[in-house]
């Protein structure tokens, strides 16, 4: 995967999720970047849409509960979290990041 990809996938990550989680999440504070922040510290650096494609139930409400603690706010609904994942896949579906550089 090169760089690029990689930078486009997580704006496209963090901009689906920031459309979905709010509210709870403050509006102004939802942007990709801090969505990407709080996906991160549930997931680790080196999120992939097959990642996101095998979340089960607790690691959805995982990261739910991340994004509440990363917001200090109210944590999003498992429904939002999954909301934001199909979206993310639909943009960049799992196997899409496998090609070489």
């Amino acid at each position: 995967m090169t760089e690029q990809d990689r930078a486009d996938f997580e704006t496209a990550m963090g901009e689906s999720f920031g459309d979905h989680v709010v509210p709870p999440i403050p509006f102004e504070s939802a942007n990709p970047h801090e969505c990407c922040e709080a996906i991160w510290s549930c997931l680790g650096r080196d999120v992939t849409p097959e990642l996101l494609a095998s979340l089960d139930e607790a690691g959805i409400a995982r990261l739910a509960r991340a994004f509440g603690e990363y917001f200090e706010s109210p944590e999003p609904s498992s429904e939002q979290i999954r909301g934001a994942i199909s979206s993310t896949l639909g943009r960049w579906p799992p196997g899409s990041l496998d090609e070489t550089e």
